[in-house]
């Protein structure tokens, strides 16, 4: 068995490891942003100003009686997959955050060993960009290269995943997965509290004080969700199985029909003890040979036009454009798992240009009507020739928004109002009006960015606020806080001070000015490689230095 060694162990530069994985889990993976392209929201979202400092300040607050009742609630984030169903993702209360983030960062060790395992194929580790959490599942080579190995004398394979794994997480079986489930239920009365228990409250304190379920789209929730599975993985490898799993989906290579059989019923043994289930729809045991990559995906790459120009870069013109998301179109209807679209559009939106720009740009505008999916996509589309009918894209997006609305997507409806703020242009009257009624707070965050809109968030803010409950305020933070920061209303939590605290740092999560703030500036300083140990100044001193007043000039000299 390989040994333990920490994801961070070998990062370059001045940081440490526990310091990347605080700064990952504050400023990079906690609103969601885990897909390789960072798509789930549009990049006006953002958490890079609110580091670890900030967290550990907003810990020094006093819980109010009435929080300690009933804890936070989260705003709800609808993103729509390829069938169009929504899936709930979580922007959490900062406060909430930063109590949760805390139970983890002083149990960093533990926890990193805890998150480690030879199968698991999307790992907790550094990325270049900052985040620890990127749902990349390796490049197409290196898949195909480790199903080769692992499928080399084998004859099934067995498939499964778990259902619905965030939504079904049981909190307290932290606390079986990290200290077993005798121990901790013999320590169930014990003082002090073992790590785990401390950890399952944050987390329920987080979302309503629940035990079922995990807030989906923070770094934090896919940690609890790897401490459960990668104890699960090391029974699994026990018995000598060669599986793969990504994240909540299983792939195991067996010798035999009765050995693929025993690993189903192993792990859906394992998993109902931590009171999760397989998902029977997505079972399913097949015989070897097998294609190693989806039958539509073989025939994408087929009908993907080769042509090249003459300095060897791949072209594509108009009717080729046409032609190959014609092609995509059919394939999508015949292929009921939604991915055609987004890889046929992905797989050309660089390549064209000039008018094959154009033509793809509209035809996946359309297409995202249908499938709101594939507004991400769109700015991946060369969108800077002059010859774009800005005019009939602002009221194509303008219908999204509707459509979106109607059915309270929010990414459908964020995305969508992302790309009329590039165009400089504003939504319509009624969408203001539909975007509101839709109650969807990240989409009404986004008419703050707008002239004719702006005064529509404030009133819908200013309703929420009269006479709320600590609950409707926390789903609608986002919002109160953008307001607040730019002084459009008071501080909506009287007794609490939150929203002081990240004012006085200069958060924003929503279109941050392109300078640091001096937070951020002080996270700088500790990446310096040439930094010397422990000579950089304690960040309540950086900050004084920088927002302190001026001093008082000094009296005139006496000689003049």
């Amino acid at each position: 068995m390989k040994e333990f060694t920490s994801p961070f162990s070998s990062i370059p530069l001045g940081l440490s490891p526990e310091r990347h994985f605080s700064e990952a889990l504050t400023r990079w993976n906690y609103f969601p942003n885990q897909k390789d392209s960072a798509s789930e929201m549009p990049p006006c979202f953002t958490t890079r100003r609110f580091t670890p400092e900030i967290a550990e300040e907003l810990l020094k607050l006093p819980i109010q009686e009435a929080r300690k009742q009933h804890w936070f609630d989260l705003v709800e984030y609808r993103v729509t997959r390829y069938n169009n169903i929504s899936r709930t993702l979580a922007l959490l209360h900062p406060l909430a955050y930063a109590r949760l983030h805390a139970k983890i960062m002083a149990n960093y060790k533990e926890i990193t060993e805890l998150t480690f395992s030879n199968q698991g194929a999307i790992k907790i580790e550094e990325h270049i960009d900052g985040r620890m959490i990127i749902m990349n599942y390796e490049s197409h080579d290196a898949r195909t290269s480790a199903a080769l190995e692992d499928t080399f004398g084998k004859r099934f394979r067995a498939h499964t995943d778990i259902s619905n794994c965030f939504g079904s997480i049981y909190t307290h079986s932290l606390e079986w997965a990290i200290q077993g489930y005798e121990q901790a239920k013999n320590n169930l009365f014990t003082k002090p509290k073992h790590w785990s228990s401390l950890l399952d409250a944050a987390f329920r304190n987080t979302k309503r004080n629940e035990t079922s379920g995990l807030p989906i789209g923070p770094a934090t929730s896919n940690i609890a969700v790897e401490i459960i599975l990668c104890r699960i993985d090391k029974v699994l490898e026990g018995h000598n199985f060669i599986f793969t799993r990504y994240i909540d989906d299983y792939t195991a290579y067996c010798e035999s029909h009765d050995e693929a059989q025993n690993f189903i019923r192993l792990l859906g043994q394992e998993l109902a003890s931590y009171r999760l289930s397989l998902n029977l729809n997505k079972t399913t045991i097949k015989e070897l040979p097998e294609p190693l990559q989806d039958p539509w995906t073989s025939l994408l790459n087929n009908a993907l036009p080769k042509r090249t120009d003459s300095e060897g870069v791949l072209a594509l013109n108009t009717s080729e454009a046409i032609n190959f998301l014609d092609f995509a179109v059919r394939l999508n209807k015949e292929t009921p798992d939604g991915s055609v679209l987004r890889y046929a559009i992905g797989a050309i939106a660089c390549r064209g240009t000039g008018d094959a720009a154009i033509a793809i740009f509209n035809y996946a505008l359309n297409l995202a009507w249908h499938f709101p999916a594939l507004l991400p996509l769109l700015e991946k589309i060369d969108a800077r020739s002059e010859a774009y009918d800005v005019d009939a894209t602002h009221e194509k997006l303008n219908t999204i928004i509707t459509v979106n609305a109607l059915h309270r997507r929010s990414d459908g409806m964020c995305w969508a109002l992302y790309y009329l703020n590039q165009l400089n242009r504003e939504p319509g009257e009624d969408q203001i009006k539909e975007v509101i009624n839709s109650k969807d707070c990240a989409a009404i965050t986004m008419l703050c960015k707008f002239n004719k809109s702006i005064t529509f968030a404030k009133e819908y803010a200013l309703s929420v606020i009269d006479n709320a409950t600590l609950y409707e305020l926390d789903q609608n933070w986002l919002l109160l806080y953008e307001l607040f920061l730019h002084n459009h209303i008071d501080n909506p939590y009287t007794t609490e001070g939150t929203f002081d605290i990240l004012k006085k740092h200069d958060v924003s999560f929503f279109y941050p000015v392109e300078r640091a703030s001096h937070a951020e500036q002080f996270c700088h300083v500790l990446s310096n490689p040439f930094q010397v140990p422990g000579q950089t100044m304690p960040f309540n001193q950086w900050m004084q230095k920088r927002v302190a007043p001026p001093p008082p000039p000094n009296p005139p000299s006496l000689f003049g």
